[in-house]
């Protein structure tokens, strides 16, 4: 019992010790507020095509996977992509595989 009471005390006292403490806020510098950039790539770049190809003994594995911005906001701290996939194994000794398909979307929000 009192190995556990002392755990419990020990984990309190670290917990309270690690919490972050206030920063003192400047006045002078709190009027200035400037705009962070966005980070991450640019929109041109979010463009994904992905897919592959297995053989082996068992068959064909085959499987494609595209992403595609659809919107971004005039800030760039919004963007909505489209995702789809497809997925199907062929041949070997259990034969085809009903393909496996589906879509979607990504919404990404920027702080």
């Amino acid at each position: 019992m009192q190995v556990a009471f002392i755990a419990l005390l020990c984990c309190l006292l670290g917990s309270a010790l690690a919490m972050p403490q206030p920063e003192k806020l400047d006045v002078s510098k709190a009027s200035a507020w400037t705009e962070r950039p966005p980070s991450g790539p640019p929109p041109e770049q979010r463009f994904l095509l992905d897919g592959g190809y297995n053989k082996d003994k068992n068959g064909r594995d085959v499987w494609a996977m595209a992403q595609v911005p659809v919107y971004t906001s005039d800030n760039k701290r919004h963007e909505f992509d489209a995702v789809g996939k497809y997925g199907q194994h062929l041949g070997g000794p259990y034969g085809n595989s009903p393909p496996s398909y589906g879509f979607g979307g990504n919404y990404r929000f920027r702080f």
